[in-house]
């Protein structure tokens, strides 16, 4: 499958994925799609979903995703933001950048909500959220999918494990991967602010104008280059 990393953009699978904002969005972050048809479109973000509220849907873990990282232009990558990445045993993220990603064989993996579990999550949890993209409009979109980055071993790890020993939970205003490797391993992964790299979209296709419920919604990727 085709992978491509720019500034604005990821793209796997035919799709492409948001970069832009990606360091202050978070899976459940909604807000106003920014320059909506445009080559740098981003998420303007305005809240999130209660934590508590997504860690009591079910949430799919994709694949691991390699890449081959002299594909990628230094800029593309960097560009001039902080770059997160998870390890082995580490007590959080730790920043990277290009040179980092190829000499530590970094790997990319996804987490996200499907579209009914979102909107019944929207519709009977998330009340300020739902009403608040009512307001915004056509414009008012929410994440559905995140990429985080990860060092290949946890990577290994999170796919061999995750579908039987990994469940989400929330610290705080934090939602957190609680994985268990072992009798005596665990790995805890706090997914917050800070760590996403690109994000997909849901947007509401269709609302129930009376009492402003959701009805139909649809899945938002990047267009442009």
């Amino acid at each position: 499958m085709t992978i491509k990393i720019t500034d604005h953009m990821f793209k796997y699978g035919g799709m492409k994925y948001f970069r832009g904002n990606a360091h202050l969005v978070e899976l459940g972050c909604h807000g106003e799609k920014k320059d909506p048809i445009g080559p740098k479109a981003y998420l303007d973000v305005a809240g999130k979903i209660r934590a508590s509220h997504l860690a009591d849907r079910p949430i799919k873990q994709g694949r691991p995703l390699s890449i081959d990282w002299d594909e990628v232009k230094r800029a593309d990558l960097e560009s001039g933001i902080s770059l997160k990445f998870f390890g082995m045993g580490a007590k959080g993220a730790a920043s990277f950048d290009y040179a980092k990603a190829k000499s530590a064989n970094l790997q990319l993996i996804n987490y996200s909500i499907a579209e009914n579990p979102l909107k019944r999550c929207l519709n009977n949890d998330a009340n300020t959220v739902r009403r608040s993209m009512f307001d915004e409009g056509n414009d008012a979109r929410v994440v559905s999918e995140i990429w985080i980055v990860v060092e290949a071993e946890l990577a290994t790890a999170l796919d061999q494990n995750f579908q039987h020993n990994g469940e989400f939970s929330y610290a705080g205003q934090s939602l957190q991967l609680d994985l268990s490797l072992g009798k005596t391993l665990n790995e805890t992964i706090s997914i917050g602010a800070g760590t996403v790299f690109a994000y997909k979209m849901h947007k509401v296709k269709k609302w129930d104008k009376k009492t402003e419920q959701i009805e139909d919604m649809e899945a938002d990727y990047k267009g442009g280059s």
